[in-house]
C-alpha cells in the first residue's frame, strides 16, 4: 500500500514501506524531458542531468561520487521523452544522506562554465557512441519518419551544433523554468516510514516555485514514411511500425498483451518464424512507446542485406494476417507472462519506485499490484483482435532501416506494407 503527500506548493510524495528490505530507492522525477524543448534547447535535458554530477556549493563532483561509494549505495540519473529521473538505491540507515545529497543537488548545482566546457565533451562522445549503435540509433530514426519535425521524433541527446551551444547560464535558465514544483514526484520504496521522507524534503524544496505547467502539441503523424540510413556495418537493422495508443488509453493493457505475443519472447510469432523457422536473423521483437497523449508501436529485426526481401516478406504476411492467427491459447498464455513478469519485477525495490512516479504521471495515482492483475486477467481474445486490426492498418505503418545501401536491392525504398 502506498501514501502520498501534496506539499503546499505541489510537490507530490509518494511511498510505499517494505519492512522486510534492507534498501530504500529514492527517485526524483521532473516531468520535463526532450519533448518539452524548443529547438535550440534540442538536448537541453538531458546536458541538464549530467551537469547535475558536476558540482554544487556544499560538494564538489567528487565528493558526491564519493559520499555514495564509501556507503555502497547507487547514484544515478536518465532523461526520457516526458521525464527526468534522478534516483538513489542505498541501505536503509544511509536514507537521510541520499536525501540530504538528492537535495544539495537539485537545489544548489552550479553549473560552473568550465565544468559545462568539459561536459559538452563528454555528451558529444555519449553521441558518437549513440549513433555507432545501430540498434539504437534505427529506433530514433523510426520516431523521426513517424513524427518529423517533432520532439518526439528526436533523439534525446541532442545534436553537435546544439551541444556545442549551451551555456552555464542558458541551462540555469532552463532548469528555472522547467525544475518546478508542480512537475516534481519524490518517490520512494523500501524499509522507510512515509513521515520521514516527508520530513527529508518538505522544508529543504518548499523553495521550489510552482510553476506554470506548458501542455504538449500532439505531433502530426505522416502516414506511410521510409528512410533508409547507409552505414558502413555489417547487418540491416529495421524497424516498421506506427503510431499507437497512448499511456492513457485503458487498452494499453491489451496492447501488453498483443505485444507479447507478436515479439515479445522466444514462443513469440515474430522469434519463432524468422529466427527458429527460417533462420533469417539472430534478434527480433515488438515494442512500444507510450507517451502522455499519444504513442507508436513496432518491431525490430536485424539481418543480413541478402534476406531483406525474405524477412520483408515475412513481415508483411505476419501484419495481414496476425488478427486471424492470434487464438485464444495465444492470449491466455500472453496473459499469464505478464502477470508472472509484473510480479517478479515486484521483488525490486527500484522497479516499484519508478511504478509509483509513473503511475502518478499517467494514471492519476499508483496502481496496486493487484489492480494491474486484474486489468491484464480481464483482457479478452476479441479485444486483442480489435486493438491489432486498428494498429496493423496497412495504410499507417512506416518504417526506417540503417545497413550498407550498395548491398541493397534497387529497390528498397519502394518497398511499403502491402
Amino acid at each position: 500500500m502506498y501514501q502520498k503527500t501534496v506539499l503546499p506548493n505541489g510537490i507530490r510524495i509518494i511511498t510505499e514501506r517494505l519492512p522486510h528490505v534492507r534498501s530504500v530507492t529514492l527517485g526524483a522525477w521532473f516531468e520535463v524531458g526532450s519533448r518539452q524543448e524548443e529547438p535550440e534547447e534540442w538536448g537541453m535535458s538531458h546536458f541538464v542531468e549530467h551537469m547535475m554530477f558536476k558540482g554544487t556549493s556544499r560538494h564538489s563532483a567528487r565528493e558526491i561520487a564519493e559520499i555514495m561509494d564509501q556507503r555502497g549505495g547507487q547514484l544515478n540519473a536518465f532523461t526520457e521523452k516526458e521525464q527526468t529521473c534522478y534516483y538513489f538505491k542505498v541501505l536503509d540507515e544511509h536514507f537521510p544522506v541520499a536525501a540530504a545529497l538528492l537535495q544539495d543537488m537539485l537545489l544548489n548545482s552550479l553549473f560552473l562554465p568550465e565544468e559545462v566546457e568539459k561536459e559538452k565533451n563528454v555528451v558529444l562522445e555519449e553521441l558518437r557512441m549513440y549513433e555507432d549503435s545501430p540498434e539504437d540509433f534505427v529506433h530514433d530514426l523510426f520516431a523521426d519518419v513517424l513524427w518529423p519535425g517533432d520532439t518526439l521524433g528526436k533523439n534525446i541527446l541532442g545534436s553537435e551544433d546544439t551541444i556545442r551551444a549551451f551555456s552555464s547560464q542558458r541551462l540555469k535558465e532552463y532548469v528555472a523554468k522547467h525544475y518546478t514544483a508542480d512537475r516534481l514526484i519524490i518517490a520512494c520504496v523500501g524499509n522507510i516510514h512515509h513521515a520521514q521522507v516527508v520530513e527529508a524534503f518538505a522544508e529543504a524544496f518548499a523553495v521550489l516555485p510552482k510553476g506554470q505547467r506548458q501542455l504538449a502539441v500532439l505531433p502530426t503523424y505522416k502516414a506511410g514514411g521510409c528512410r533508409f540510413e547507409d552505414k558502413d556495418i555489417e547487418q540491416v537493422h529495421l524497424c516498421l511500425g506506427a503510431p499507437a495508443i497512448s499511456r492513457r488509453d485503458s487498452r494499453k493493457y491489451s496492447l501488453q498483451v498483443l505485444d507479447a505475443i507478436l515479439g515479445g519472447g522466444v514462443s513469440s510469432l515474430l522469434f519463432q518464424q524468422l529466427r527458429e523457422e527460417l533462420g533469417l536473423v539472430y534478434s527480433t521483437y515488438s515494442f512500444n512507446a507510450l507517451y502522455s497523449d499519444i504513442g507508436c508501436y513496432g518491431v525490430y529485426a536485424g539481418f543480413g542485406p541478402e534476406n531483406w526481401g525474405r524477412v520483408w516478406d515475412v513481415l508483411t504476411e505476419i501484419f495481414r494476417d496476425i488478427p486471424g492467427l492470434i487464438t485464444d491459447t495465444m492470449v491466455e498464455r500472453a496473459k499469464q507472462q505478464l502477470r508472472s513478469g509484473l510480479v517478479l519485477s515486484l521483488e525490486s525495490t527500484s522497479t516499484r519506485m519508478a511504478r509509483l512516479a509513473k503511475g502518478e504521471m499517467y494514471d492519476g495515482g499508483p496502481l496496486a499490484p493487484e489492480v494491474i492483475l486484474q486489468h491484464i486477467g480481464a483482457v479478452q481474445h476479441g479485444q486483442v483482435v480489435e486493438l491489432a486490426r486498428e494498429i496493423y492498418d496497412p495504410q499507417r505503418w512506416s518504417w526506417a532501416a540503417v545497413g550498407p545501401s550498395q548491398l541493397l536491392r534497387e529497390d528498397v525504398l519502394c518497398r511499403k506494407i502491402c
